[in-house]
């Protein structure tokens, strides 16, 4: 990359190389720290988990002799039930707290559309990075005569470019980022890398370019040819990761992208000081590979289960250990060989893996048109991502569950592992309440199954406490018993031969609702209100329906400022990014190291 275009393969230092170093400095430091902080929180929590273990979890907790009532003969009456030893208060100074004060904050979205939303940490990261990358760029340079420079800071992109390649990253392993979150900034260094090479190639062409022959002499030479042939390389493999070639031509994207390998090979053969960078990449890629060996791939039969010709459910004859929020990649090899898609797993138990597809793209579609009663092989990799667990801490005052569409799949598995450790009594929430947006009252159905053994689960607690409690005369564990409430929310209702209608909501809505139709009710009213009565839930006092669009901000704030200053909230959410700024910008704003903590977890979707 230097002026000097011989054949001297020889690379002394270069005055540029300290800059390059630099910035690597700056792109490991974040990767160091965040890896120490991975591990320090793995042990605290094996720590923890021991000690719970140890102590077990007993069905009634212990009462404090000095807050025990006695009754005329003599007899203590438990009054009022000490913590059990399985719930943790976090303090509210504690590292854990500020970091959740600080996660929550920087959450904060301006959502500009289903492609553009910017995050306040992600931008405030990415502004940091390209301010100092801006530095190391101009600083005691003149572009114009050494435009190395650039090219220099993007070579020393490239390892970094490949450590935070693929969903089994070597990076995610060893700081604990969901793979989601490193695909971010392997595309943001992969926009970085082309920035630099398009400021070295054009600085480069533009000192020529007045000097026919020296332009002519230099574009003739291998050197150049080399880096002209890596920079359209480079220009390919931007083109054609773009959101529009990945969302509709998935294929081309994959393919193309198989043209990393031809791009090492032109810039090592372009400047050998680029081999050292070229090598560290490689490296990181293979480690990469290695590590996504530890993530078997499994064969099954599946078989699918169509709804409206809008949604299928995967239910997979395999059993893979995962754990509530993670999700799957699912290839089917009869309709694609290199296609492989996330899908959030929705079954909580470990015999068989279901998932819930929504129709929103090629593929997607594609699964709506399974055969009925037909049996496929699948190829399954995973499970990826971090494992949700809610309602844990003693100072948990309530769950709250915000879905919409299909997002349901990702509160269910949750859900259920939280009416699990609350039978178990490693869960002390009392409240649990969901609430589901949907467009027609009949899509319902798409979790029927799953929203009925929720809500039997929860009734079934309730049964249980209610017959220990006439066995011993003893009283719950701390805080109220589990109640399960789900809150369905509709806009329209479709019908076979007409256009969907706004209608009243049906007769089984909550208590104090207006259900009278009125004088001027067309017939077609009248038959919404049958087919909604005849819908899942109808007549259950535990699922109230809602005629209207949901404010999310609006909710989630009420809840929030329900809860005590020294309680916390779980929320858990999944949607589609403009559902979800909703969620983060009001936590953003009501979160406060003085008022009561919220944990949000959340999970996006495409429409």
């Amino acid at each position: 990359m230097d002026h000097n275009h011989g054949a001297m393969q020889s690379t002394p230092w270069n005055m540029n190389l300290d800059y390059a170093i630099d910035w690597s400095v700056a792109l490991g430091v974040p990767v160091v720290l965040l890896s120490v902080r991975h591990l320090v929180l793995s042990i605290s929590r094996a720590i923890e988990g021991r000690k719970q273990r140890g102590q077990g979890h007993a069905p009634l907790a212990t009462v404090d002799s000095t807050e025990a009532e006695t009754d005329d003969l003599g007899v203590d009456i438990p009054t009022r039930l000490s913590k059990s030893p399985s719930g943790t208060t976090t303090a509210r100074w504690s590292y854990t707290r500020i970091e959740n004060w600080i996660t929550n904050k920087a959450s904060a979205t301006l959502y500009l559309g289903s492609v553009v939303h910017l995050v306040a940490g992600a931008t405030l990261l990415a502004f940091i990075f390209l301010s100092i990358l801006a530095v190391l760029l101009t600083s005691d340079v003149n572009l114009k005569l050494n435009s190395n420079r650039a090219g220099y800071l993007g070579l020393a992109c490239i390892p970094f470019l490949f450590a935070f390649t693929g969903k089994n990253s070597i990076v995610t392993l060893m700081t604990g980022i969901s793979h989601h979150r490193v695909n971010q900034v392997h595309r943001f260094l992969g926009v970085s890398l082309f920035v630099l090479i398009s400021v070295h190639m054009g600085c480069m062409m533009k000192s020529w370019w007045p000097w026919k022959s020296l332009l002519a002499q230099q574009l003739a030479t291998p050197k150049v040819q080399y880096g002209l042939a890596t920079y359209a390389t480079l220009c390919l493999l931007v083109v054609t990761a773009a959101w529009p070639v990945r969302r509709f031509a998935y294929e081309a994207f994959v393919v193309s992208h198989s043209l990393f390998l031809v791009f090492l090979v032109l810039v090592g053969l372009h400047t050998p000081y680029a081999m050292r960078f070229t090598v560290a990449g490689i490296f990181f890629y293979v480690i990469n590979v290695l590590t996504g060996w530890c993530v078997k791939s499994k064969l099954a039969l599946a078989q699918a289960t169509v709804f409206q010709d809008r949604l299928t459910r995967l239910r997979m004859d395999r059993s893979v250990a995962h754990a509530p929020g993670q999700h799957i990649y699912v290839c089917v090899p009869s309709m694609s060989l290199i296609q492989w898609h996330p899908f959030t797993i929705s079954s909580s138990d470990q015999t068989s893996v279901t998932v819930h597809a929504r129709a929103v793209g090629g593929f997607t579609k594609k699964l709506c048109r399974w055969p009925e009663n037909t049996q496929r092989r699948v190829i399954l990799a995973g499970p990826y991502g971090e494992s949700v667990q809610v309602g844990r801490g003693s100072d948990i005052q309530k769950v709250v569950f915000v879905a919409a569409g299909s997002g349901l799949a990702y509160v269910v598995p949750i859900l259920m592992d939280l009416l699990q450790a609350r039978r178990q009594f490693k869960a002390h929430c009392g409240h649990v309440e969901i609430v589901w947006c949907v467009r027609d009252p009949d899509e319902v159905q798409w979790f029927q199954e799953e929203l009925e053994m929720a809500l039997d689960a929860a009734q079934g607690y309730l049964d249980m406490m209610e017959k220990e409690k006439e066995e011993t005369g003893l009283i719950s564990p701390d805080g109220p018993e589990t109640q399960l409430r789900l809150k369905v929310h509709y806009t329209r209702l479709s019908f076979e031969n007409q256009e969907s209608l706004v209608v009243p909501a049906p007769i089984h809505q909550q208590q104090g609702s207006s259900t009278s139709t009125s004088a001027t009710a067309t017939s077609t009213t009248e038959e919404a209100r049958k087919m909604l009565n005849n819908m899942p839930f109808a007549g259950d006092d535990r699922v109230e329906w809602v005629q209207s669009r949901l404010d999310v901000a609006q909710y989630v704030r009420g809840q929030i400022e329900e809860i005590e200053s020294d309680h916390t909230v779980d929320i858990v959410g999944c949607g589609p990014a403009s559902m979800l700024a909703q969620l983060h910008n009001v936590v953003a704003a009501k979160e406060s190291l003085t008022g009561c903590r919220v944990n949000l977890h959340t999970e996006r979707f495409y429409v």
